[in-house]
Parts: C-alpha cells; structure tokens; sequence
C-alpha cells in the first residue's frame, strides 16, 4: 500500500470505529414517559435528536472521545439550549446525566438514566420469545439477591422502617421480584407480606441484564450489572442499587 494511502487510512480509522460503536437508536423511560436518542457521529463530532413522550423532540450536538459524550440538547428553531448532557458509553449503555435550566425560574433539573442501543444486533431488533445465540446467563447472577432501604426516625419516639427487594433469579432462566416492608417502634411493630412486583424470564449479555416478562413474547433491557466484592451493582434508570446474595 503507499504510503500516502496509508496514512489516510490510519487517520480515517478512529473516526469509523466511533461511528460504529455510537451511531445508533437508543431507548429508555424518564419519569413514566417514553425517551430515545437517534445519534450520528463524524470523527469526534456527534448529532442527532433527542425525543419524550412522543412529542417533544430537540436537537443533540456535542462530541465523543470514545466513551465520554458531551453534548448539549437545544431547541431545533431557536437554537436555545435546554440542557447539557454528559454520558459514559460502554457495550451499547449510555449511562447519561441530563441537566436542563428553566429559562424563566433558573431553577435545575437533573435526571439519571440509562439509554439502551436497540441496534447492536438482530436479536435487540427483532423481539424474540427465545434468548438469542449471543445472550447467556451468567451463573454469578443466579440466587437470590435483597437490596435494603432503612429509614430511622428521631425525636422521642423512636421507629425504624425497612423495605427489601428481593431479586431471584434461577439457573432454570425464571425469574421474580417482590418487594416487602417491616417497621417497629417502641411499642408496635408492621411486617407486610411480600408483594410481586413481576415475573418471567432473564438472560444476560455482556454485562445487560435483560427481561422476559410474563405474557410478553420479547426480552427488554432491565439493569447494567457489575460485580464489587461480594456484591451486585445494577444500574438502571430508577438509579443505582446495591444487593447482597441471600444465604
């Protein structure tokens, strides 16, 4: 190959392997309603549209250095910026953080979520009643998982309330959630019974936890999972979750 060929293409390859990692249709929900991000980049520059609900829909323009997206989302006629977003990118996630000023109160909104690529293969954009030829289910996730929230109050009377979600996931690929309330104080204590809160299926793929629920014939994306000692980490966009394995 010449060496003037060569060169061009060693300059052109970062600005191909960026596109293809980020381009792409990206989904999640924020506060009960719909969201997606149709992305496009050249070389580091990124463009695309930001859409909620289904009807408000603002333009995306920022940069990306192959896992940091800095971008701004702005009205698509008047140019006025509504809010900045940053994102870490890792196997199709956007981990994002929104932070949109209102021009008339100055008051911030910042929201967290998690955007899933619905491009990365055939089997994210064909629902499928089967886990697809790619996805497995890691053994370390099988058994039963409880994340804890505690709320103590103060003052004289004393009383203390505690919330569990407990996670089971079994090697047969079912899967069920419950949630379930204990509370006491000085003289009265409350242990609610558990409460589903959904079942199915699970698999995973590449760090994805993904769900089958009852009656749906698709897997849909639930949490970013990771391992720290002896713990999971999920990610979602509710936020982050910290469970220990139930003995």
């Amino acid at each position: 190959m010449p060496r003037a060929l060569l060169t061009l293409v060693l300059c052109l390859l970062p600005s191909v392997l960026l596109a293809d990692s980020l381009d792409g249709h990206y989904l999640t929900t924020l506060d009960g309603q719909p969201a997606e991000m149709h992305l496009r980049s050249q070389g580091q520059q990124v463009t695309g549209e930001y859409v909620e609900g289904g009807r408000l829909r603002l333009q995306i323009s920022g940069s990306f250095d192959g896992q940091l997206l800095s971008a701004q989302i702005s009205e698509a006629q008047s140019g006025q910026l509504i809010a900045n977003m940053n994102a870490t990118y890792a196997n199709g996630v956007l981990n994002t953080h929104i932070a949109a000023r209102n021009p008339t109160t100055g008051a911030t909104l910042e929201r967290k979520a998690l955007f899933h690529r619905q491009n990365l293969s055939a089997a994210a954009t064909t629902p499928s009643s089967n886990p697809s030829s790619n996805a497995t289910r890691d053994p370390a996730l099988i058994g039963t998982w409880v994340h804890e929230k505690i709320i103590n109050s103060g003052g004289g009377s004393f009383a203390s309330m505690t919330t569990q979600m407990i996670l089971q996931l079994s090697d047969d690929g079912s899967v069920a959630q419950w949630t379930r309330s204990v509370a006491g104080g000085a003289d009265w204590n409350y242990d609610s019974p558990g409460e589903l809160q959904y079942s199915g299926r699970w698999q995973s793929n590449n760090g994805l936890l993904e769900v089958q629920m009852q009656g749906r014939s698709d897997y849909q994306p639930a949490a970013y999972y990771r391992f720290s000692d002896q713990y999971l980490v999920t990610e979602s966009n509710t936020g982050k979750l910290i469970w220990q394995r139930r003995q």
